[in-house]
């Protein structure tokens, strides 16, 4: 699925405030990035046709709410990258990750705690 960086933006607006209105989101994230009432009203709108925004209509105005973490968007644009840009191969984003000009201790520690949780779900489903 596709999301644009200034949606995924919205979206963390949206997660971080919990279920809002267009005029509200417009008020704080759209004056805070430099876009107007209309433009979010569109982009929340595509949003909800990509299933990452629900609306319902609470005393006449239609309030938004996210359907996904944060965490389950990023994966999806992350899939969404390893599949269109580098056609499925997961080798050069691992090379850009182990990248020693760019690697610090907190990087390496986090990307061991990946691995290590990874490992721990792997083992528990090859023992079912």
């Amino acid at each position: 699925m596709r999301v644009g960086a200034i949606e995924l933006r919205l979206l963390e607006h949206c997660t971080a405030v919990g279920a809002t209105s267009v005029r509200e989101a417009a008020d704080s994230f759209g004056k805070e990035q430099g876009i107007g009432l209309t433009t979010v009203q569109q982009m929340m709108d595509r949003l909800c046709k990509k299933g990452l925004l629900k609306r319902e209509k609470r005393d006449g105005i239609w309030v938004y709410r996210t359907v996904e973490s944060r965490e389950e968007v990023l994966k999806g644009v992350v899939r969404d990258f390893v599949d269109r840009t580098l056609g499925g191969s997961l080798e050069p984003f691992l090379l850009y990750l182990a990248d020693p000009s760019t690697a610090t201790n907190e990087r390496v520690d986090e990307m061991r705690r990946i691995v290590d949780a990874l490992s721990a779900e792997v083992e528990k489903h090859d023992g079912e």
